[in-house]
């Protein structure tokens, strides 16, 4: 009975969805062309063989034949959905949209519907849209969709509607282990603006990366002697006009490639913009694994021989965790990307400095500690120099006004922070915040709260979003800038400090919230480092009132960015090679990842 021959249809179906579901892809195709054959029409044998096609990265194979599926049952909501799915990965969201509220008009009830509609409208910046349809994932689901509930309250961060905040990390608390069956996890980027512990932090990321790791066989690997040339795989979604590229370019152009060979894995858009361009050329290869699956791309990096795969992305937005898991390297180190532990099993070390995890902290990152010599972050010296001191006016800011930047993404403020920005501004009648504008509703819901309390909406000003080069020469226009908390500022406050702009710093307890701590000691600035609330709001208070000293500090931080090394990504790359060095020996000796201080 080879080929499935004289077997009936729903025997052939029910024997391919076996294979399918225990991932033999080219056995599933097989029984499901032969159903095909039989009966040309058959819809789910149209639906589930465009899924194998979208699952080998051939997508227009996978849009012919789920169209044909939709064809042939018109009402199926699934077939609506994988259709959407597919339509992203060719490049067209606004289509892939459309085929989700179809979706959902057809099976009010269809949760995956819901889930990629509110995925697909965050990424377009539709943050009221994507709340809505989280909301509706989190009723169907009755809570038990962690991934759905973290997102729900990062989207409400986003539009800075913090009534129901509390709820959801609330609800998030309490959930089961997803080993239960009860429940997914959360995803551990959007609990970032909770002010979850690190130990909290990293049992929510175990539950993650776990639950990703349960689903993938990791590959083997023996230690072997060091090659002339150890191979570095950069893994990242973020190889473009973004901030970890940014802050990367001059490091990854400094390697001594005869050392190192350097390997760029990205799957991310694949634009022509100067950024990437640069980075291209810093690269010894340069491999787009955009159009693979986790597991073709998984294999492509152990083909390639990597040694020691960089993964530059943590669980941020769209990070593709799955070629983690695979564990297609024999060392895997986490830096950069994501300010916390990736959890699970499948990361070797994570990349840090001793202000972000103090010394003692080590229990709460699944991976290994290795701390460089004074700090994680690598910069650029390369990167646009603001003036000192740039008019006010030209940047649409009264030029006699005192302006306090807090140019972070609107889910990282919260009412804790905004309470201290608004006693400032109750304080200096000539102060004014100057926000970035991040979306509408943000602006008129943080506009309403000042004016519920007495200041004049007009004293918080909104900029636009701009290209790095002028972003960075109108930061220097700003008198001070105050950072956010529990996730404070990363590439956003290199960029204030790069402007000569003192910041002022709220440490607390975990890594996300110790970044511009770590950046200001690296200055020899600790005295605009603060713990608490109350310490952040008296130096906050006290700046904006001594002027004075306000200007002096000014003066010294100008003359600190144009000698530190903090800014030199040449003068970085030495420790983390020397890292680099240390973690394979340790591996080529065949014992366990061990962390050390650089």
């Amino acid at each position: 009975m080879s080929g499935g021959k004289h077997k009936s249809a729903d025997q052939l179906l029910h024997d391919a969805v076996k294979l399918h579901l225990a991932g033999d892809l080219d056995g599933a195709g097989r029984l499901y062309k032969g159903l095909l054959k039989q009966s040309p029409l058959h819809p789910d044998g149209l639906h589930l063989s465009g899924l194998v096609a979208m699952q080998k990265g051939q997508l227009a194979e996978a849009e012919r034949l789920i169209r044909g599926a939709i064809a042939a049952s018109p009402k199926a909501a699934a077939f609506h959905g994988n259709l959407g799915t597919v339509l992203i990965s060719t490049g067209r969201p606004q289509d892939a949209m459309a085929c989700y509220r179809r979706a959902v008009e057809l099976d009010e009830s269809y949760v995956d519907g819901w889930r990629n509609m509110a995925s697909l409208a965050a990424q377009m910046d539709d943050h009221e849209g994507a709340a809505l349809a989280y909301s509706n994932v989190v009723r169907l689901t009755g809570g038990a969709d962690g991934g759905a509930l973290g997102y729900l309250g990062l989207e409400l961060a986003v539009l800075c509607d913090w009534d129901n905040v509390p709820m959801v990390r609330e609800a998030i608390s309490a959930l089961p282990s997803w080993r239960t069956g009860k429940s997914l996890p959360a995803s551990p980027f959007s609990l970032l603006i909770h002010d979850f512990s690190p130990a909290e932090q990293r049992r929510y990321a175990d539950e993650a990366a776990s639950f990703i790791e349960n689903r993938t066989a990791p590959m083997a690997h023996k230690p072997s002697a060091r090659r002339p040339r150890l191979r570095l795989g950069y893994l990242s979604e973020d190889f473009h006009d973004h901030a970890t590229a940014y802050l990367l370019a001059e490091a990854l152009e400094s390697h001594d490639r005869s050392r190192f060979e350097i390997f760029a894995y990205s799957y991310g858009p694949e634009d022509k913009g100067a950024v990437r361009s640069r980075l291209r050329d810093a690269c010894d290869h340069w491999v787009e694994l955009g159009p693979l699956s986790e597991a073709d791309g998984a294999r492509r990096i152990q083909a390639d021989g990597i040694d020691i795969l960089v993964d530059l992305k943590g669980h941020t937005g769209r990070a593709r965790t799955g070629i983690l898991a695979a564990r297609p390297a024999p060392l895997q180190v986490a830096w950069l990307g994501f300010p916390g532990t990736f959890g699970g099993t499948c990361m070797d070390y994570i990349v840090a400095d001793s202000f972000v995890i103090p010394p003692g902290g080590e229990g709460d990152y699944a991976e290994q500690v290795v701390r460089l010599p004074l700090c994680y972050q690598p910069n650029d010296s390369r990167r646009p120099r603001a003036v000192p001191r740039e008019p006010k006016a030209k940047w649409g800011l009264p030029e006699d006004a005192f302006v306090v930047a807090v140019f972070n993404n609107t889910f990282k403020i919260n009412a804790e922070t905004f309470a201290v920005w608004i006693s400032v501004l109750q304080a200096q009648s000539d102060a004014v915040l100057w926000f970035v504008e991040f979306h509408p509703a943000a602006t008129a819901s943080l506009r309403a709260m000042a004016s519920a309390v007495g200041i004049d909406p007009a004293r918080l000003i909104f900029a636009p979003r701009l290209p790095q080069a002028e972003h960075l020469a109108r930061l220097s226009a700003a008198d001070l800038f105050l950072d956010t908390w529990p996730c404070g500022g990363h590439t956003t406050a290199s960029d204030a400090l790069w402007a000569g702009v003192p910041l002022v710093a709220w440490a607390g307890r975990t890594f996300a919230s110790r970044v511009a701590g770590s950046l200001l000691r690296a200055l020899g600035f600790d005295e605009l480092i603060t713990d608490s609330q109350g310490a952040y709001h008296a130096l906050a208070q006290y700046l904006a009132k001594e002027r004075v000293a306000l200007a002096d500090l000014r003066q010294r931080l100008w003359a600190a960015t144009q000698s530190s090394p903090l800014f030199d990504g040449k003068a970085f790359v030495g420790p983390l090679e020397r890292a680099f060095d240390t973690m394979w020996a340790t591996w080529e000796k065949g014992e366990k990842p061990q962390g050390f201080d650089v």
